[in-house]
């Protein structure tokens, strides 16, 4: 919590709270109501998080006079105390009231975006736990949480630590947005889609390409070499690749020579060598790919001898029978002129 032991509660005659919230860089506080605080039930489990949490109670309800409490370290317990009642209490019907007012007058700040306009801004905590992180601000329009801006004190006996002092688990992760739902006639409208800031050197849109380069020539000498070694990498792969394909070409085109189509003529002579050569187990044919191809070759031979004795028949029959034709020819014509011959002597 921001406090200083030089702006301890020592000699100041006004109530602790008020003390407290008016300490430079506690605007975004508010004061807490005293019956609140007198109330058990609502502080309940927090004597744990606090040591001399008695002591602590009773200096921050006034029970203890500022004199009767110069221990810097029982004051910084105070803080700590009050600033888990805060959180706490804002987000009770009384303190989201009293928050209203504070956003209304722009006490918690406005939005650093220019496209925001001064929008104003709640209060956020990151963490709910204590000393685990400080006081952001969020802005409703952008939806984006932002550090507050720093709080220059005038003096070093005023302020402390300022607003980055501040722990965020004195306004929890649920007070904004509890806010807003409470009071929707707050809520902005979104930015626009085309509000964003566009790059330009003289007039001109900045393109993506130009900050890639910009990113690649500011990398070390770590990244360069990560960069060369697998781009190697790719290469290698890439060769590799290239010898598989090859080599899967080379497989295929030997397989494709090895096979021989039906309807291809083998000659007499090479298809007898092959069965031969298939028929013998000590051949040089491969296992499996000879004896087929030799049967092949011998029943196509085999037909063709079948064919060719079969032609040779039909045409020793033909000749016969056109002998057998002229035969008969010649008799019918010996025996029309031996009958010309007697019808003439006849006559005679």
């Amino acid at each position: 919590m921001a406090y200083n032991e030089d702006s301890s509660a020592s000699g100041h005659d006004e109530p602790w709270i008020q003390w407290f919230c008016g300490l430079k860089g506690h605007e975004m506080f508010c004061e807490v109501e005293r019956s609140y605080i007198e109330d058990g039930f609502n502080l309940y489990g927090l004597r744990t998080c606090v040591s001399n949490f008695s002591d602590c109670l009773d200096l921050i309800l006034d029970r203890i006079g500022p004199d009767d409490s110069d221990d810097s370290h029982l004051t910084q317990s105070a803080c700590t105390l009050y600033g888990l009642i805060h959180a706490r209490y804002i987000i009770t019907a009384h303190g989201l009231d009293a928050m209203y007012n504070k956003y209304a007058s722009k006490e918690f700040g406005t939005c650093p975006l220019v496209q925001c306009s001064g929008q104003p801004v709640l209060p956020v905590g990151l963490k709910d736990e204590m000393g685990a992180d400080t006081v952001k601000i969020f802005c409703p329009k952008c939806q984006c949480v932002y550090h507050p801006p720093p709080v220059r004190s005038r003096s070093s006996h005023h302020g402390g630590a300022g607003v980055a002092g501040v722990d965020g688990a004195a306004f929890s992760t649920t007070f904004p947005h509890l806010f807003l739902m409470t009071f929707s006639n707050l809520v902005p409208d979104p930015l626009p889609k085309d509000s964003a800031y566009i790059p330009r050197i003289f007039g001109f849109r900045v393109h993506m390409s130009a900050r890639q380069r910009a990113s690649g020539g500011s990398n070390t000498s770590s990244s360069s070499s990560a960069s060369a070694n697998r781009q190697q990498q790719q290469q290698q792969a890439n060769i590799a690749e290239n010898n598989r394909r090859s080599s899967s070409a080379g497989r295929r085109s030997l397989e494709a020579k090895d096979k021989i189509e039906p309807s291809t003529a083998i000659p007499a002579e090479t298809a007898q060598d092959q069965a031969v050569a298939g028929s013998n187990p000590k051949g040089g044919g491969r296992k499996g790919g000879t004896v087929p191809n030799a049967l092949a070759a011998t029943s196509l031979v085999s037909k063709q001898g079948i064919e060719e004795d079969g032609s040779a028949k039909k045409t020793k029959s033909g000749k016969r029978k056109n002998d057998n034709e002229s035969g008969s020819s010649n008799n019918n014509m010996s025996k029309i002129s031996n009958g010309d011959k007697r019808r003439r002597k006849a006559e005679n």
